[in-house]
């Protein structure tokens, strides 16, 4: 794509929705939101300097992003009216594994070791979906070392919606 002939696709007509040449794009481009424009970017494995947007995978993102939105609502639903979530600098220390919550860009120590023992969960889909997060938390760690973003993106979209949506929620999380 080149600015100069006018074939560039403007992030804002992407965050916004467009309707564009009829060629390329039929039905234009739906309105997809900057978070699903960001997740597309960074899912590429990008080699050289351009990216060919698909839009087939843009709406895919907006798709996961509203899973994401949609399950979290379940939960905090779930949850009840009174949950009230801790601040980062309420939660004692021993439950974050030693990582300053003041400093969350700090990647160094993201991945937390497994819980103390007297916070293990005792159900058997508790520690499943644990044992899951782990290994997607792995790959991702892997992945970012190798500067691999797309595929760190990769297993966090496998974890959230073959792992923790499509089997952890629907089966029914014991604590929730």
């Amino acid at each position: 794509m080149s600015k100069s002939l006018g074939n560039v696709i403007d992030p804002q007509d992407v965050i916004a929705g467009a309707s564009l040449q009829r060629h390329q794009f039929p039905h234009g481009i739906p309105e997809c939101g900057a978070d699903a424009l960001r997740l597309t970017l960074c899912s590429h494995n990008v080699h050289g300097d351009d990216i060919r947007l698909d839009v087939a995978a843009l709406l895919s993102h907006r798709r996961f992003c509203n899973k994401i939105w949609n399950a979290l609502k379940f939960v905090l639903n779930a949850l009840g009216p009174h949950f009230v979530p801790q601040l980062p600098e309420q939660v004692p220390r021993g439950k974050l594994g030693g990582v300053d919550p003041i400093a969350p860009w700090d990647l160094g120590n993201f991945f937390l070791p497994p819980l103390p023992p007297q916070t293990t969960p005792q159900h058997p889909m508790e520690r499943w979906v644990l044992s899951r997060l782990a290994q997607a938390a792995g790959e991702c760690e892997r992945r970012m070392e190798a500067l691999e973003v797309h595929g760190a993106v990769a297993a966090v979209q496998h974890f959230w919606l073959r792992n923790f949506c499509d089997v952890y929620l629907v089966g029914g999380p014991p604590s929730v």
